[in-house]
């Protein structure tokens, strides 16, 4: 996988409906001289691998749960993936870092966010 990649313009953000909850998502415009519309494979967590160009299409949500365990939403053009538990590694080494990073988002930062208590709280009945 390409370790960086030019930065897109981004056209608009919006949130997506897909998911729920909604998940934060742009429209990127990546220069044609680029290779951002060059098909190329992207390599995602747990082994998934996209063909094609660059997305148009992005967005992204990582959730923490634990020491090495976070929930992620991963908007891709039309395509929409959800991960209930990836560890970092898996994150780390996908193309989500130089994807994020593009977009002047670090994928570190978002991966070092406090733990999600909220998800871990037993369910109570009224």
């Amino acid at each position: 996988m390409v370790k960086t990649l030019p930065e897109p313009e981004v056209v608009r953000c919006y949130f997506d409906d897909g998911f729920d909850p909604r998940v934060p998502a742009m429209c990127l415009r990546w220069r044609p001289e680029s290779f951002g519309h060059t098909d190329r494979l992207w390599e995602l967590p747990e082994g998934i691998c996209l063909a094609g160009p660059a997305p148009e299409r992005f967005g992204v949500n990582i959730q923490r749960q634990g020491a090495d365990s976070y929930a992620v939403q991963l908007l891709w053009d039309r395509t929409r993936l959800i991960w209930p538990d990836l560890n970092r590694a898996q994150l780390l080494t996908s193309c989500l870092a130089p994807l994020l990073g593009s977009i002047g988002t670090d994928l570190w930062y978002l991966l070092d966010q406090p733990i999600d208590e909220k998800s871990h709280l037993p369910c109570r009945a009224a």
